[in-house]
């Protein structure tokens, strides 16, 4: 087939070219006669010509239900581009035994219709496509359609290039075919995306043939999707005429020549002249021109006539207000040129990155072109359709990682570096005021600046949410940034010019102090604990696949704890100076103290494009080691305990603060949101004040029933009305039967009373909803007990540990029987010590053998075991109680008032039951 001199928008009906092979329709029949195949021809075939290709389509279809045709339509709808070439129709007929009814006699059997189908996405691409109605089709017909589309893109220069794909071994066909071919007077360099497409290479008649007979064939694993996209690859093929990327670049270059009509004193002209005289710093100058681009010109794409790879004239993106890449890149590079600064077209994929190295040099491997452009010896990507690029972002490296520089010589693929961002996409600022303690939460106030898609949500959350929607995605997002805590103020607002957003919110703050070796502790939240590098991959077939990296990151977070006085010598563990780079990740951290302020800056970002396997066990070992050594703040071992920080707090205006806060909270919370409740509840709870924290908590229920709140309730109404309590731990079990802790106590409340039968019949209602039995053992035990049938329940007990010597829980059970009775304290002695050679370090197990040497008259041993049990676990009122009353005995009186004072702090009716055993 000859180069056609006019295209055509309408298809055009002729014999196909003599280079095509025609498909012999009755031998494929005769060759599958038990065939139910859909696909009966599916013939594919291109033959290349200097400046033009012509691809050649033969599709025949089994209609076997109603359903075939709709599902197979697309295979009849042959798009074309006017303005490159034409559609050519050779065969259009249904094939029904003998019978052959020809289509393309019929008036009108085709209809041809633009589809745009991105315009959603500002795109336009000038396709035409035909569509078809076929009336009386029965089952048992084939369906044959055969056409050649033939492409001439004068872009190109002259050189031709195209792009096959396969079917799968898994879909049924009766022929199958897929040829390339082009005369011995062309160059033309073939690939397969992998290296199993190998075609079968043959020459006729001076003439070149790649037969590819391949089929996609299902892989027995998926390959990850944080993988690199090289290892992702589609399957296709990819023929061109290209010589080289120097060849594509040259080729480009004469795209965006610099002869680019720009009309003196037009007003573009001014527009550039302005950019100028405002400024004779040429990094300016550039980001001025490059906001002139991104600002002023609407990105729509437009692929008619020749624009898939030709721009169009700066003046007329000017003139129009809008352009696709194209036409953006060329009117930036006619601004930088007029400019003084170096600049070139580049192209890109914006989906590929590192796949681009492994294509073949043509058009193909790219979809996007940015400018390369070069000031005092350092290299700027610049890509006019973006937007909110500014001075302090020229430097940033695209995402693009492989791009060409489109240069008339010398042009080769580059790799893009990755370079630190200008400026952080995130940037959180938390001030903590510490001036109330270590347990009551720390007021806070966060600032955050925001320039990634966080923004844009908050963004979007104002113009199409409702106020109270809007509120939540802003707290919920500022909570991202604090350590666990409530927001009681939040704020955001958003800067048009500079394309950023500004997220503020105050709120409490509970920073989880600890003690440990008699002083408090906090650890400071650091990004580390946020990364995550990839583990070994299980199997084999992905155990040396590496894993892309999410450049672009850049994070900033500094948080600031404001120190009372009293907190004056306290100092820092852990490193506290770090700069170094962890599975692509580059970190650094400074941990400074100035007076009574603790600053801690921290940022990250990625500096590598992936992660090769052999590195991510050492990686993720050294990201665990540095875990390991989070900076600590330690106070002095003078500081006041919790207890008295409270107390001393109380006495201050600073509690009012408080108070608000939590007011604050409640006040601004959904009527169906029981949490605002619970936290002014449990803060009542912790200055002391219960009639208020019961108040909250009621509240709460009656929002939301649960069986942890009810238990809670109880807690808070023990010392002060205990027919209250123990109706609230009983709705505790009502909404779980089997609830240990509170079915403990509501044994311990009947037995207290001496109502023995209640106990038990609790106990037996329990059993049937599902108490297990080593929990009903111990309530029976303490029942047993209490009802003066000690024997009966050591024989129980005896019996159990014989089973089960080596449990834990029944060693203690049988500790504490012997401990309440006041019997066998030695043996009782010896099941405490064993049950803590056997257990994990724990705060209880200690408590009962301090118990035991209390019920013995060893007082110092009791503080010692007390000891222990607080650095376990320093927030049980019961161990604070016992070890007052320990003191007491000692003689130190002052230890005695202060652990008391600890005690009612943690719980305020602490010794309720144990008192029993030690008074």
């Amino acid at each position: 087939m000859s180069s056609n001199a006019q295209a055509s928008a309408e298809p055009i009906f002729a014999k196909p070219g003599e280079w095509v092979q025609i498909a012999n329709l009755d031998q494929i029949l005769e060759d599958n006669p038990e065939s139910e195949a859909l696909l009966v021809i599916l013939d594919q075939q291109k033959q290349l010509d200097p400046g033009m290709v012509s691809s050649y389509r033969d599709v025949a279809v089994r209609i076997e239900s109603a359903k075939t045709m709709s599902r197979m339509m697309s295979l009849f709808r042959p798009s074309w581009h006017p303005d490159q070439g034409d559609l050519i129709i050779h065969r259009y007929e249904i094939v029904r035994g003998s019978q052959l009814i020809d289509l393309t006699a019929k008036d009108d059997v085709f209809e041809v219709i633009r589809r745009e189908r991105n315009l959603e996405r500002q795109m336009i691409n000038g396709m035409l496509t035909t569509i078809t109605q076929i009336e009386d089709l029965q089952l048992g017909d084939i369906v044959r359609l055969s056409f050649t589309i033939t492409t001439q893109n004068k872009a190109l220069a002259g050189r031709v290039q195209t792009i096959g794909g396969f079917t799968s071994e898994n879909f049924n066909i009766d022929f199958t075919r897929q040829l390339v071919r082009w005369p011995d007077k062309m160059k033309i360099k073939w690939r397969g995306s992998k290296e199993d497409i190998v075609p079968e290479q043959s020459r006729q008649n001076g003439w070149n043939i790649l037969n590819f007979g391949y089929r996609t064939k299902d892989q027995d694993f998926k390959i990850p999707k944080n993988a690199p996209a090289r290892f992702k690859k589609k399957n296709y093929f990819e023929v061109s005429s290209f010589a080289s990327w120097a060849d594509v670049a040259r080729v480009n270059s004469a795209l965006y020549p610099e002869n680019d009509g720009i009309e003196a004193g037009g007003d573009l002209d001014l527009e550039i002249q302005a950019i100028a005289e405002q400024t004779t710093d040429k990094k300016e100058r550039m980001a001025l021109a490059l906001r002139l681009v991104q600002d002023k010109i609407r990105y729509l794409y437009n692929g008619m006539g020749f624009g898939n790879y030709t721009p169009q004239t700066p003046e007329d993106t000017w003139r129009m207000r809008y352009g696709d890449c194209k036409a953006k890149t060329y009117l930036l590079l006619a601004a930088l040129r007029r400019l003084g600064i170096k600049s070139v077209p580049m192209l890109v994929n914006t989906k590929q990155r590192d796949a681009v190295a492994e294509r073949l040099p043509s058009f193909q491997a790219f979809n996007h072109i940015i400018v390369k452009a070069e000031l005092d010896g350092k290299v700027y990507w610049l890509d006019g359709t973006h937007s909110g690029t500014r001075l302090a972002d020229m430097a940033d490296s695209p995402t693009h990682r492989y791009g060409l520089p489109s240069q008339k010589r010398n042009a080769a693929l580059e790799e893009i570096p990755i370079r630190r961002p200008g400026r952080p996409y995130q940037m959180a600022k938390v001030t903590y005021d510490l001036a109330a303690g270590t347990d009551l939460p720390a007021p806070f106030e966060l600032k955050a600046t925001l320039r990634d898609s966080d923004a844009q949500k908050l963004k979007d959350a104002i113009t199409q949410l409702s106020a109270e929607k809007t509120k939540e995605v802003r707290e919920k997002l500022a909570l991202q940034y604090v350590l666990e805590g409530l927001i009681t103020e939040s704020d955001f607002t958003y800067d048009e010019e500079l394309e950023t957003g500004y997220l503020t919110a105050k709120g409490l703050a509970y920073l989880g102090w600890k003690t440990k070796s008699d002083k408090r502790r906090h650890e400071l939240w650091s990004m580390p604990s946020t990364f995550k590098i990839q583990k070994s991959r299980d199997k084999e077939e992905l155990r040396d696949l590496p894993v892309q990296l999410s450049y672009p990151i850049y994070f900033k977070y500094q948080a600031i704890y404001e120190l009372p006085e009293r907190y004056e010598n306290s100092e820092m563990l852990g490193r506290t100076d770090v700069n170094e780079e962890i599975g692509g990740y580059q970190f650094s951290r400074s941990v400074r103290k100035e007076g009574t302020r603790v600053i801690s800056d921290e940022e990250y970002y990625m500096n590598r494009w992936e992660l090769p396997a052999s590195e991510f066990e050492p990686a993720r070992k050294k990201l665990a080691l540095l875990n390991r050594k989070d900076v600590e703040i330690v106070l002095p071992a003078d500081a006041p305990g919790p207890w008295l920080e409270v107390e001393n707090y109380k006495a201050s205006s600073g509690i009012e603060k408080h108070k608000a806060a939590f007011d604050r909270h409640v006040a601004i919370a959904k009527v169906d949101d029981d949490g605002p409740l619970r936290n002014r509840a449990y803060f009542f709870q912790t200055i002391g004040d219960y009639e208020r924290a019961i108040t909250d908590l009621k509240a709460a229920l009656a929002i939301e029933s649960n069986s942890e709140n009810y238990k809670w309730l109880g807690d808070l109404q023990l010392g002060i009305d205990p027919e209250s309590a123990l109706a609230s731990y009983t709705k505790a079990t009502e909404i779980k039967p089997a609830y240990f802790d509170a079915l403990l106590e509501i044994i311990r409340l009947h037995v207290r009373d001496g109502k023995y039968d209640e106990a038990n019949l609790v106990l037996e209602n329990a059993k049937k909803d599902g108490l297990s039995d080593t929990s009903a053992d111990s309530l029976q035990i303490e029942i047993l007990q209490a009802e003066g049938r000690f024997d009966q329940a050591l024989e129980m007990m005896n019996t159990l540990v014989d089973e089960e010597p080596d449990s834990a829980t029944y060693l203690a059970d049988r500790c504490l029987l012997r401990m309440m009775e006041k019997i066998d304290l030695d043996l009782a002695l010896e099941d405490c010590t064993n049950v803590i050679e056997l257990s994990q370090r724990s705060s209880y197990f200690h408590f009962i053998r301090a118990l035991v040497h209390y019920r013995q008259g060893n007082y110092d041993l009791v503080v010692n075991d007390l000891d222990k049990a607080v650095k376990a676990n320093d927030n049980y009122g019961y161990v604070y109680h016992l070890r007052a009353a320990a003191h007491g005995k000692l003689g130190n009186k002052l230890k005695s008032e202060n652990d008391m004072k600890a005690a009612r702090f943690h719980y305020k009716y602490a010794g309720w039951y144990w008192s029993k055993f030690i008074n």
